[in-house]
């Protein structure tokens, strides 16, 4: 009768592990998405503003940007003289 009981105990505490386990994981799938969210919403803030030699007032045409710029965008290309 004393072994049926150890028994039953060894098996209540595999029960237990398993239910926290299991509680544990979801935990830290639910945190990942939450972090995932918040990376994912974040908004990166482009500059935009233009420096002075860099205005569209002067300058060359960049055929690339549409605009005009001091001619020295690497990736750019410009008319020739």
């Amino acid at each position: 009768m004393l072994s049926m009981m150890n028994g039953y105990r060894t098996l209540r505490v595999r029960q237990l592990l398993l239910r926290v386990g299991g509680i544990a994981i979801w935990l830290i799938f639910a945190l990942l998405g939450i972090l995932r969210d918040i990376f994912a919403s974040v908004e990166v803030e482009h500059n935009d503003d233009r420096q002075l030699h860099d205005s569209d007032f002067s300058g060359e045409l960049n055929h690339r940007t549409g605009r005009l710029d001091s001619g020295t965008d690497p990736y750019g290309w410009y008319d020739r003289d």
